[in-house]
């Protein structure tokens, strides 16, 4: 339960980064607040790896393979890809899409590590899946409005989570000869080695240098999202994944959801209607339940 707790806390925090991300977004592109992520996410894990870990700072060849393929399609592609197909599509689509990934991961895992469902955990992965979906559209979704939106976003947001899904799995089977500080310092440093070469090779891929007087409300913001629910949420997430299996801890990433709600009514003083606080509720229990069921370390 305590393992499980750390993802649910992990995946917490990446949620609190939307007070932020959005204002953002209205003055830099993408690439680079994700760009300055990196570079401040990379430099604090490395700092954290040396004074915790330093003996277990170079991982071994299948280990960095697999630390480069999630900075790539985890901490960047997804990430790109789901910003993007906000400017295609109505967001509601892409964040629908976005809740295929548990599925995804319950898929791979069955297939690639040879984790078995059980009646129990398929009961709360139902429950988990409605909660979630609830939450986020109390009012449901119009079938006819949601085909006319399935464009070219809807792609990018499909993409985003295969790409999330399949870092999930792999970073589940990375974790057992890895260390959750080392993983967390080289999936920042791939994803950042991506990120330079996309800007120096790219010219579209132009970043914005807010080093200017005035705009160090916009460093700390940046600084924020890349130490708090970047840094340390993937720390706190990976130190959770490492006993928890990967179908579990999907399910336990729906913390996001339920984080980003509590956010919004608290922050910005937007109510849960009925449906959303039986939603939420049920979530809770439903993530409770996960948990339960978890491999105990």
């Amino acid at each position: 339960m305590r393992n499980a707790l750390f993802v649910f806390l992990g995946a917490g925090l990446w949620a609190t980064d939307t007070l932020f991300r959005q204002p953002l977004m209205q003055d830099l592109s993408s690439i680079t607040v994700v760009y300055f992520e990196h570079i401040i996410a990379t430099a604090v894990s490395l700092v954290w790896l040396l004074a915790t870990a330093r003996k277990e700072f170079f991982l071994g060849f299948t280990q960095s393979m697999g630390a480069i393929m999630i900075g790539v399609l985890g901490s960047v592609l997804a990430t790109l890809c789901f910003t993007e197909s906000f400017k295609f599509t109505n967001p509601s689509v892409s964040i629908l899409l976005q809740k295929t990934q548990p599925l995804v991961v319950i898929a791979l895992s069955r297939i690639f590590l040879g984790e078995k469902i059980t009646r129990a955990f398929f009961l709360w992965a139902l429950l988990a899946l409605m909660s979630a979906f609830f939450l986020s559209f109390p009012e449901g979704i119009h079938v006819h409005d949601f085909l006319s939106q399935v464009n070219f976003g809807a792609v990018l947001a499909l993409l985003a989570a295969i790409f999330w899904a399949v870092s999930t799995v792999i970073g589940k089977a990375t974790l057992g000869k890895a260390n959750p500080a080392a993983l967390s310092f080289w999936r920042f440093a791939s994803g950042f080695a991506l990120l330079a070469f996309l800007v120096h090779r790219i010219p579209s891929a132009r970043i914005e240098i807010p080093f200017l007087w005035g705009q160090w409300g916009i460093l700390r913001s940046i600084a924020y999202m890349a130490i708090i629910p970047g840094f340390l949420g993937v720390l706190l997430y990976y130190r959770g994944l490492k006993k928890v299996s990967a179908s579990s801890a999907t399910l336990l990433e729906l913390s996001f959801p339920l984080t980003a709600v509590a956010i919004n009514t608290i922050f910005l003083d937007l109510k849960l209607t009925t449906t959303q606080t039986f939603a939420a509720i049920a979530l809770l229990v439903s993530m409770i339940g996960v948990g339960m069921s978890s491999k105990k370390a």
